[in-house]
C-alpha cells in the first residue's frame, strides 16, 4: 500500500516537473523571439525603394511570424511615382509570394491615393482596408491583429475610420516619423508620413489604439554594404536574386543602403534587439502616450538577417 502511494506521488512530481520545464522553456524561448499568438499583417510600398522587399522576405521566411497578409499601399509623393503607385507596389508583393511559394497568402491592393479631407479625414475604400477589417473583426476575444506598415498608413487609418469597433483588436507597429528621444521632439518630415499626413495624424489621434513606432532616425543605424550583401545572396535562389536585381535596377550607384524597413521586422522578432519608450504623441494631436523605438543594435540585427537567409537557403 505504502509502496504504491510513493508510485503514484513520484509520478505526480514528475508530471509536474515536466510541465514546469515545458512552460518554463516556452516563456524563454518567447522571451528571446518574442510571441506570435496573434496574425500579422504586412502593408508595404515596395514599389518605392528597395528596402521594403528584404524586410518582407525577412519576414515570411520567419517560421515564427505568421504573416496573415500582405497589403500594397502608395507612395505618390515620390518623385518617380507613376499615376497608380500602389499598383507597382502590389506586382513586386505578387512576385515576393510567388519566389516564395506563398500566394495562398492574401494580397489585396491598397488604396491609390491618401486619405480624402473635408471637414474631416475621410477613409479610402480598398481591398486592403477591408481585409483589415475583416481580420480584426474575426479574432477570438481577447486577440489581437497585428499590422506593420512599412510605407504610408492609408489602408490602415482607412479601416479605423470605417469601422472603429476594430480598435481594440489592433497591435500596430509603424515605421514613420522623426523623433529626438532626448530633446523629446517630434518631426513629421518623412518619407512615409508625407505620403499621407492625415492617415498618420488620424492614428496619433485614436484613443486607445495600440501604437508602436520605429522611427526614421532610429532604423538608420541599419546598412547593407551592397558588396557584401551581393556575396551573401547571390547563390541562395531565385527570390534573393530578384532582391540584387532589385537594387541593380532601381540604385545601382549606390554602394551602401539605409534598412529602415528590416529594423522594424528584426525588432519585432527579436524585441532584446531594440529598445522602446513610453513616449507622449506630438504636441498637435491628442494627447496620450505611445511606444517609440529609441535604439536599436544593428549589428546583431544584421548577423541575424544573415543567419536566417543561411537558414532558409539551407546553408
Amino acid at each position: 500500500m505504502l509502496k504504491r502511494l510513493l508510485k503514484r506521488i513520484i509520478i505526480v512530481l514528475l508530471i509536474i516537473f515536466v510541465a514546469y520545464m515545458i512552460v518554463s522553456n516556452i516563456a524563454f524561448f518567447q522571451g528571446l523571439r518574442g510571441s506570435f499568438s496573434n496574425l500579422v499583417i504586412i502593408d508595404t510600398d515596395s514599389g518605392n525603394e528597395m528596402d521594403d522587399l528584404y524586410a518582407v522576405v525577412r519576414a515570411l521566411i520567419d517560421p515564427g511570424m505568421e504573416v496573415t497578409g500582405l497589403l500594397s499601399s502608395q507612395w505618390n509623393f515620390h518623385r518617380d511615382a507613376p499615376d497608380s503607385s500602389v499598383m507597382v507596389s502590389q506586382e513586386i508583393n505578387e512576385k515576393i509570394l510567388t519566389f516564395l511559394n506563398k500566394t495562398h497568402i492574401p494580397h489585396p491592393a491598397g488604396a491609390v491615393k491618401m486619405l480624402r479631407f473635408g471637414d474631416e479625414p475621410q477613409p479610402q475604400h480598398s481591398e486592403a482596408a477591408k481585409y483589415i477589417i475583416t481580420m480584426a473583426k474575426g479574432l477570438p476575444s481577447g486577440e489581437k491583429l497585428k499590422v506593420i506598415t512599412l510605407g504610408a498608413t492609408t489602408n490602415l487609418a482607412s479601416a479605423i475610420l470605417m469601422d472603429s469597433s476594430i480598435i481594440p483588436k489592433l497591435d500596430c507597429y509603424i515605421m514613420g516619423l522623426k523623433y529626438d528621444h532626448l530633446n523629446r521632439v517630434w518631426d513629421k518630415n518623412e518619407f512615409n508620413t508625407r505620403n499621407d499626413l492625415d492617415a498618420m495624424d488620424v492614428l496619433l489621434n485614436t484613443k486607445y489604439l495600440d501604437l508602436t513606432i520605429m522611427t526614421a532616425t532610429t532604423s538608420m543605424d541599419l546598412r547593407f554594404n551592397k558588396q557584401e550583401t551581393f556575396e551573401k545572396l547571390s547563390s541562395k535562389g531565385d527570390i534573393w536574386n530578384y532582391l540584387l536585381e532589385r537594387w541593380d535596377k532601381k540604385f545601382p550607384e549606390y554602394e551602401e543602403w539605409i534598412l529602415w524597413d528590416v529594423a522594424i521586422i528584426e525588432a519585432i522578432l527579436n524585441p532584446k534587439l531594440a529598445t522602446t519608450r513610453e513616449v507622449y504623441t506630438p504636441p498637435e494631436n491628442t494627447r496620450r502616450k505611445i511606444k517609440v523605438y529609441t535604439s536599436i543594435k544593428a549589428d546583431a540585427m544584421l548577423k541575424d538577417y544573415w543567419k536566417a537567409v543561411e537558414k532558409y537557403s539551407g546553408y
